[in-house]
Formats: C-alpha cells, sequence, structure tokens
C-alpha cells in the first residue's frame, strides 16, 4: 500500500512538473487548480518539483502553492493575432454551380499563401483543382482526336487556374468580420484560358493557430480547344498529325459556395 502511495505521489508530482513546464512554453495565462475546489488564474512565475508560484491577473496578488496541494494545471491558448502575423495560407473546399450556356458544374479545392500587409489588406498567389463535369453540349470530350467531330484538350483532366488573389477585410480579422476578394489568373495546364472570381464572405475570428470562413463567388472560366473535323470544313486548320481541326472557344459560369480554413 505505502509503495502504491509512493508511486502516485511520484506520477502526481511528475504531472505536475511536467504541466508547470509546459507552461513557460506555453503562452497566455495558466490556471492553478487545487485539490479544495479553489483555483487561481494568472501567469507562473515560479515552479518546481515543490512548490508554484502565480501572480493572479484579478488582483495582481502573487500566491504560492506547494505541489502536495495542487489537482492540476491548465493553460490558456495563445489566440493568432493577424494584426501582428503576416504570413497568411488559405485552404478552400467547394462547388461550382454552372449557369447559362453552356452549363458545367464542378467540385474545388483552391489555396492561396501570401502576406497580410495591414490588418485590412492581404496579397498572395495560388492555385486551385476545379473537377468539371464534362458535358457534350458545351465543351466537347475527346476520346480520340483521330476521329472527326470531337475535341482537344480531353476532359479527364481538371482545370488548373493559378492567380493572385487580393482580399478586403471590413474588420482586423482578430475579429468577426465580412471580406471580399478578389482572384485573377490563368488555366495553362491541358486547359487554356482566363481565370477570374470575386467573392464575399465572413471571416469567423482565430480559435488557436487557424479560423474558418464562408464565401459565395462567381467563377469565369474561359477555355479553347480544337474542335477535330474533317479536311474538306471551311476554316480548319491542317494538323501535323495529318487531321485538321478548328479553333473554338468558350466560357464557364459559375456560382461557388465555399468553405476554408486560414493560418
Amino acid at each position: 500500500m505505502r509503495l502504491k502511495r509512493i508511486l502516485f505521489a511520484t506520477a502526481a508530482a511528475a504531472a505536475i512538473v511536467a504541466s508547470t513546464q509546459a507552461a513557460a512554453k506555453a503562452p497566455g495565462k495558466s490556471t492553478v487548480h487545487l485539490r479544495n475546489g479553489q483555483f487561481v488564474t494568472g501567469t507562473i512565475t515560479e515552479r518546481n518539483s515543490e512548490r508554484v508560484v502565480i501572480v493572479s491577473s484579478d488582483d495582481n496578488l502573487k500566491y504560492e502553492f506547494a505541489t502536495s496541494d495542487i489537482d492540476h494545471i491548465s493553460h490558456e491558448a495563445k489566440k493568432k493575432n493577424y494584426d501582428t502575423s503576416k504570413f497568411r495560407g488559405f485552404i478552400d473546399l467547394g462547388y461550382g454551380f454552372g449557369f447559362g450556356s453552356p452549363r458545367n458544374n464542378f467540385w474545388a479545392v483552391e489555396t492561396s499563401f501570401g502576406y497580410q500587409l495591414t490588418p485590412h489588406y492581404y496579397l498572395g498567389a495560388g492555385l486551385a483543382l476545379h473537377n468539371f463535369k464534362p458535358c457534350l453540349e458545351s465543351y466537347p470530350m475527346r476520346t480520340d482526336k483521330e476521329k472527326p467531330q470531337l475535341n482537344d484538350p480531353d476532359w479527364k483532366y481538371p482545370f488548373i487556374p493559378i492567380y493572385l488573389e487580393g482580399r478586403y477585410n471590413l474588420r482586423s480579422e482578430s475579429h468577426n468580420t465580412p471580406f471580399l476578394s478578389l482572384k485573377a489568373g490563368a488555366t495553362f495546364i491541358n486547359h487554356d484560358g482566363f481565370y477570374a472570381s470575386p467573392a464575399i464572405g465572413w471571416h469567423f475570428k482565430a480559435k488557436q493557430y487557424f479560423s474558418f470562413n464562408v464565401s459565395v463567388a462567381y467563377a469565369l472560366q474561359t477555355a479553347s480547344y480544337k474542335l477535330w473535323c474533317t479536311g474538306d470544313t471551311p476554316g480548319a486548320i491542317p494538323d501535323h498529325s495529318g487531321s485538321s481541326y478548328l479553333s473554338k472557344g468558350t466560357a464557364f459560369h459559375n456560382v461557388m459556395v465555399k468553405a476554408g480554413i486560414e493560418f
């Protein structure tokens, strides 16, 4: 029985020492919870295996407790302050609902990394994956470009726009705030075209090291492609493969709903 008590006391002391050592690294306030149910919140100024000294944030007085009287110590996590944190990162998941003609829907993953110029202005760059659902009535699908009336490039590859992003927050992002965003760039991989997407959304203030946002956006994606055809088609352009094609272009219009994390 004595051995169990010794082991328990040793483990308790080790846990208290470990937690108090963590307090040196943990930013923010700490709370000392006593075995009698009372607690004191403030800044720990001294800690070792025998005692803990804390300056209370309520009355600015110094309190000293023996480790045997302490049940546990908790630490308040430091919230990210966007007024002083300059590097920013965004990762959004969303879905685009097509409208107009042609009409295509797509799932999206969008990123942006950059610099918080002021508490209100952000400038960065990123890329996205827009997995459009192919539709024969809009941007024809290609299976074999040697056959007529099929297109190039192939729909099995997503659109990958690369863009610059500017963002304006009505308030500092250390608070809940509405924001406006504009992304502008182009696609170069497999699909070629211009990309632009203005958005309006709501930023939820930081919890610890990251925060959340939701937004609604309009996305414009243009695309150029080759419509393969027979050689006697008016305006057809000869290809080195011996076939010919018409140079075509189209534009997709989508309303997007997105949710993302920020860090």
